[in-house]
């Protein structure tokens, strides 16, 4: 805050420097455009904590999570009472790895537009009802998904550009949901996470306002976040298929699921669930 403070009387003294009213209408004219470029580039830093979840808007005793797993099971599921209230088993599709689960201890609850990209997307500006409600959104089937706990923590917070699902096979639908979600809620989209878009979606479809994705801070106006160049690839970038087979050379989840996936080394996932190395994929 206060190095913006320090420019902005230096653009001011400048200003008073000038002679002619010419001069001082284009400084400042130049003035609002620094304002508002800064204006447009800041955001408050980013607190999971603010778009609270898992809630139970219904108040029927099951949570966001008890029911996208109640919503996307394709057989029937058991409580583990007879409230109802907690989901133990049923059958779940993972979309990510094309596998399917039993146990959804297994499975995570991801937001397809992952809560920290929508917050530098444009989510920062929203009320905190607004933030409850995209965390909590079951009114749309692609909003929250059930998918394996692996494959959701390798994606993180990434965006199409800098990470895909293991399966292939999704990648178009993957960009259709993510696509949609983003104009649905009104957020933008950087230039490399269009561009991975529109290759996998074709160049006729509406796709989100371009905008530099804020790198959001409490210090105010900050560098945008680089990312990976180059055409669709999954996550792993920094990985290579070389001598490394089993668990005991993994050095995270992410490597594994690379390793898993891009490599062939079914010798990771034992029991064939979709989730390599489980001791470092809890």
């Amino acid at each position: 805050v206060y190095i913006v403070l320090e420019e902005l009387l230096n653009v001011v003294s400048i200003i008073n420097k000038i002679s002619g009213r010419m001069y001082k209408f284009i400084s400042i004219a130049l003035l609002f455009f620094w304002i508002l470029h800064h204006a447009e580039a800041s955001c408050p830093k980013y607190n999971r904590k603010d778009y609270r979840h898992w809630i139970d808007a219904d108040r029927d005793c099951q949570n966001t999570r008890n029911e996208v797993l109640i919503q996307e099971s394709n057989g029937q599921v058991s409580f583990k009472s007879l409230k109802g209230c907690k989901v133990v088993s049923g059958r779940w599709f993972g979309s990510f790895t094309g596998k399917t689960f039993s146990n959804p201890k297994k499975m995570d609850i991801d937001h397809m537009v992952p809560l920290k990209e929508a917050h530098e997307s444009g989510a920062y500006a929203w009320s905190k009802s607004k933030k409850r409600d995209y965390a909590n959104d079951i009114s749309h089937p692609d909003h929250l998904i059930a998918v394996a706990s692996g494959a959701n923590r390798s994606k993180g917070a990434k965006d199409p550009a800098e990470w895909l699902p293991p399966d292939k096979s999704y990648w178009r639908e993957y960009a259709r949901a993510w696509t949609g979600i983003k104009l649905r809620w009104g957020l933008t989209a950087d230039r490399q996470e269009i561009s991975v878009l529109r290759q996998l979606l074709g160049s006729n479809v509406q796709m989100p306002e371009q905008s530099p994705e804020a790198n959001c801070s409490v210090r105010g106006p900050t560098k945008v976040k680089k990312k990976q160049t180059g055409s669709t690839k999954t996550s792993g970038g920094s990985y290579s298929c070389g001598e490394k087979r089993y668990c005991k050379h993994m050095n995270s989840c992410e490597e594994a699921m690379f390793h898993l996936t891009q490599c062939g080394r079914k010798s990771l996932d034992r029991d064939k669930d979709g989730i390599p190395c489980e001791k470092i994929c809890k």
